[in-house]
């Protein structure tokens, strides 16, 4: 059994709220969230004094350990929060039990290195997330002295000796280990290389808005997986939270009107290209439904209460079948075609149940340019 404990408490000195900040507009406790759920892991443990984190994580199948007073200061170990969360709970766990904890303050953490890490910890080594460091390091006691390499010679730095630097994102290990130790370095160690992105760790609002910048650029290359993938005749999506950002405007006459993204219009035509079709499949009956997808040039499927039998019926009078499609959805209405259709996606602000579900999380949020990414992606793949 692996079990995942996310320390979160509400306090934090170097930034007002430190856990509840966001990234690419996510908050770091739900990147932490996200990342895990499409691990492969067992259990979530979600240990917080906080009320908002508390609620955020009631939006996710995670249990909410109520952290206490005595582990939640300045001055509490994490160890401390582990410990904790190993006596109210232990009871409901295996005895080979696997544990590890992911830290809030890491937003970049990939669902493989978690899994690589409780793998070893399977293992029986203690496991933890490092970067590869190539460089020359200095001390100060009374004055300045090199570490490692002579004062008066400069080495090659490929002649150093490979260090390698805990980045403070996760850690996993045995649970009879850590109950004897009470460490997180239980058994023997066991690194686990993560490039330098992923090794990034927020403790200042520098640091805060330099994995912004980055996120911007590096999270919408996140699909190469698409290479391999069959593509598809036809590609699904939901309109309202999908093609749009999910709000709606109703003026004094109680007309509706919403917001659409040019670039998705343009993406079709991209997507075209690949052979593949767009058809819009929504619950959604407004007139502007239809609008939108007339100016797209597309399908728009409307007032669909149950959209499996739907697209199913729609794939028949094509001669096509759910293999042949991809969908990309946001909320529950969405996961039946998510979990029969060829590969599923979801915006990054889809709902939790979806984003536990999709196949692939697209980096841009609902009414941001969805179909776009997709085609960028696919073209990307394509050079």
């Amino acid at each position: 059994m692996r079990i995942l404990i996310i320390p979160a408490r509400g306090g934090s000195k170097g930034i007002h709220k430190k856990n509840l900040q966001t990234v690419n507009g996510i908050s770091l406790i739900e990147r932490s969230i996200k990342s895990a759920l499409q691990a492969e892991i067992d259990v979530i443990i979600l240990s917080t004094d906080d009320q908002e984190i508390k609620k955020i994580g009631t939006k996710y199948p995670v249990v909410i350990h109520d952290r206490s007073e005595t582990t939640s200061s300045d001055t509490s170990s994490t160890e401390s929060v582990i410990l904790e969360v190993i006596s109210q709970y232990e009871s409901l766990w295996p005895i080979n039990a696997t544990i590890g904890f992911c830290q809030v303050t890491s937003p970049f953490v990939e669902p493989n290195t978690l899994n690589e890490c409780f793998s070893l910890a399977k293992k029986g080594f203690s496991s933890f997330s490092a970067k590869e460091f190539h460089g020359f390091i200095w001390e100060k006691k009374e004055t300045w002295y090199p570490v490692d390499h002579p004062a008066d010679f400069r080495p090659r730095r490929q002649d150093l000796n490979s260090k390698f630097i805990e980045t403070g994102a996760i850690y996993c290990f045995p649970l009879e280990n850590f109950k004897e130790k009470k460490y997180r370095i239980c058994s023997e160690p066991y690194p686990v290389l993560v490039n330098n992105i992923q090794s990034i760790e927020i403790d200042n609002l520098n640091e805060l808005k330099l994995a912004n910048l980055i996120a911007t650029q590096h999270e919408v290359t996140n699909l190469d997986h698409l290479k391999n993938q069959k593509l598809p005749k036809i590609i699904f999506t939901d309109f309202d939270g999908c093609l749009t950002d999910d709000k709606v405007k109703v003026n004094m006459f109680g007309k509706e009107s919403v917001i659409a993204n040019r670039k998705d219009g343009l993406a079709v035509k991209r997507l075209k290209k690949f052979g593949i079709e767009v058809v819009i499949a929504t619950m959604e009956k407004n007139v502007v439904v239809e609008t939108r997808a007339k100016k797209m040039k597309v399908e728009a499927l409307r007032g669909l209460e149950d959209k499996v039998s739907a697209i199913s019926q729609y794939l028949e009078s094509k001669q096509l079948n759910w293999s042949d499609i991809w969908y990309v959805g946001n909320d529950v209405n969405d996961l039946g075609p998510i979990e029969k259709a060829a590969l599923s996606l979801c915006p990054l602000d889809a709902s939790p149940e979806v984003f536990s579900k999709a196949s692939i999380v697209l980096s841009r949020r609902g009414g941001e340019g969805v179909l776009a990414e997709i085609a960028s992606r696919l073209e990307s793949n394509q050079s």
